[in-house]
C-alpha cells in the first residue's frame, strides 16, 4: 500500500469481523516515511457489496416532501474510522440545501458507492478518490482507528 494513491475497500455486512481493514485504510491515510521517501495519504472510496439483489442491509433510501431522496447509511456496521470520515469536507455545501444533504461523491473523503454504480464506471470514482487525496486538506481526516 505504501506506493500506491488510491485504497478500494469493499463494504461487506462482515467487514467489522475482520481484524485488518480498518488497519489497512489506517495505514492508507497515514503519511510513513522509507528510504528517505514520504508516502502521500490515499483517497479511499468504499463499494457497497450488493446481497440478495439489493444494498438494504447498509442503506436506507427515503424520499423526502420536496421530492429529494435521502440515503442513510447504518454506521453501527461500519469501522470507526470509516465513519470518522465521512461528512468531513471543511466549508462545504450541501448538495441539497432543503434537506441539509451532502453529495456522496463530493461530501465526504471516505465515499461509499454502491457495487453496481462501481462496476457500471469504475474510472470515475477512483478519480474521485485520487483526485481527493490531492486536496486532502480540504478535509478533517481522522487517520487513527
Amino acid at each position: 500500500m505504501y506506493d500506491t494513491s488510491v485504497t478500494i475497500v469493499v463494504i461487506s455486512p462482515d467487514i467489522t469481523a475482520s481484524k485488518w481493514i480498518d488497519w489497512e485504510i489506517e495505514y492508507s491515510l497515514k503519511e510513513i516515511s522509507r528510504d528517505g521517501r514520504t508516502s502521500k495519504t490515499n483517497g479511499v472510496l468504499g463499494v457497497i457489496q450488493k446481497i440478495n439483489g439489493g444494498y438494504d442491509w447498509l442503506v436506507t433510501l427515503t424520499a423526502k416532501d420536496d421530492g429529494c431522496s435521502v440515503r442513510t447509511i447504518d454506521s453501527s456496521k461500519l469501522y470507526g474510522i470509516i465513519n470518522e470520515n465521512r461528512f468531513n469536507r471543511i466549508n462545504h455545501p450541501y448538495a441539497c440545501s432543503k434537506c441539509k444533504t451532502y453529495s456522496q461523491m463530493d461530501g465526504s473523503y471516505f465515499s461509499l458507492i454502491d457495487e453496481n454504480e462501481f462496476l457500471s464506471d469504475p474510472n470515475k470514482y477512483i478519480e474521485n478518490a485520487y483526485e481527493k487525496s490531492e486536496k486532502a486538506s480540504d478535509f478533517n481526516l481522522s487517520k487513527q482507528r
